[in-house]
């Protein structure tokens, strides 16, 4: 799996703060897609650092838990066709 680098210039713990996330979801295996994990994970990241945050570990969670439910949607909306609410 390749390593995508992530930094932000406004805030040194939003680039450790991906690390952590991505490292966390390659190991745990639920990285499907390294682009779109890429790009979720730093606009995620990004969108934290223009909220305030500066706590490196709190972003690398929020992240990963973002992350993990984004797939648990995507799941959910390919098992039904993307029928979300039809039901």
């Amino acid at each position: 799996m390749t390593h995508i680098i992530f930094s932000d210039y406004r805030n040194a713990a939003a680039e450790q703060a991906y690390d952590i996330a991505w490292d966390f979801l390659a190991r745990t295996g639920a990285i499907r897609d390294e682009f779109e994990a890429c790009v979720f994970l730093a606009q995620r990241v990004a969108t934290m650092v223009d909220e305030g945050q500066t706590n490196r570990i709190r972003m690398a969670n929020r992240a990963i838990s973002e992350y993990q439910h984004h797939i648990i949607e995507g799941g959910d909306l390919a098992r039904c066709g993307g029928c979300r609410g039809a039901h």
